[in-house]
């Protein structure tokens, strides 16, 4: 058990008083520092007793403290395993496992796609979707290496709906250009999946200290940005290969999509039209007709005219 499951704990405890309350903000938004703290420093830190502390960890079925703070670590730990590391593990692992490997990979990707469904905060998904949809800023979107083509996916679906959204990267030397005038209107949706790039973190520090808005789209509520986010949505990304699994994120951030559209007061069709038109005129699109008349029985057809 890791930190997600842990958080989706506490959110199913259906009373919890006030003390307990600010147990839950602390955790909920420090889970990376919890792993260094203890009984009477966490008491300290929220402003409860120390028996308040053990009751409550207690409440989330731990026989201590040094239990709650061992699954964190192990969160930890698997956040910054090795790309060697890992891929001694996955290859043990796909060795011992049946030959269907289509079918393996999956039934986890099913896995993925069902604990993350289980496991998000829904206030908190459509609390993002609220903020994207409101349109006073400028919307950012921002991801490196593999997390990048995520980003980029996300970039291209909202753009139809919402206007002044840009895509930050891949040109590195680029970034202080497009940064030069981020406001507190603005809000940046961040994919960041481990391996962690610093680019990320640089930005999403501008983002911060400007007082924007940060949606932080995770596989770890342990990675470096999750204290400046203020929206943390973390997917399970667990995959049978050296990388992490990419469908799990990519339905969220389709989700997310489309409940901005939900949301949506205005007719998309003038933009979609004029987005349409666009792509005519620079030809970004294969033409169908011109598809049709390359293929073979086009071909054919075009021969037997002549």
């Amino acid at each position: 058990m890791t930190t997600d499951p842990i958080l989706t704990q506490i959110r199913l405890l259906k009373k919890l008083t006030s003390s307990e309350r600010k147990l839950v903000d602390f955790l909920s938004s420090n889970a990376s520092r919890t792993v260094f703290e203890n009984v009477t420093s966490l008491a300290k830190k929220t402003g409860v007793s120390k028996a308040t502390v053990v009751r409550f960890i207690a409440k989330l079925g731990y026989g201590s403290f040094s239990d709650l703070r061992r699954e964190l670590q192990e969160d930890a730990r698997l956040m910054f395993e090795s790309l060697s590391q890992r891929y001694t593990t996955k290859k043990r692992e796909l060795e011992n496992a049946n030959d269907d490997i289509l079918s393996l990979n999956i039934n986890n990707i099913i896995s993925n796609l069902q604990h993350t469904n289980a496991t998000i905060d829904r206030k908190s998904f459509h609390l993002a979707a609220e903020i994207i949809q409101e349109k006073n800023g400028n919307l950012y979107a921002c991801g490196f290496r593999t997390s990048y083509a995520l980003a980029q996916m996300f970039h291209i679906m909202i753009k139809r709906i919402r206007p002044r959204s840009f895509l930050i990267g891949p040109q590195i030397t680029m970034i202080p250009d497009m940064l030069l005038d981020v406001t507190g209107e603005d809000m940046l949706v961040a994919v960041f999946r481990h391996p962690y790039a610093r680019q990320t973190v640089r930005i999403a520090k501008r983002f911060s200290d400007a007082g924007a808005r940060i949606l932080l789209v995770t596989d770890s509520y342990c990675s470096p940005l999750a204290d400046l986010a203020t929206i943390q949505i973390v997917v399970t990304a667990e995959g049978l290969s050296i990388f992490r699994s990419f469908t799990a994120i990519a339905a969220v951030l389709e989700a997310l999509h489309l409940a901005v559209l939900r949301l949506s007061d205005q007719n998309p069709n003038e933009r979609l039209e004029a987005a349409a038109k666009l792509f005519k005129e620079f030809d970004t699109y294969c033409d169908n007709q011109r598809n049709r008349d390359a293929s073979p029985i086009g071909v054919l057809k075009k021969h037997a005219a002549e």
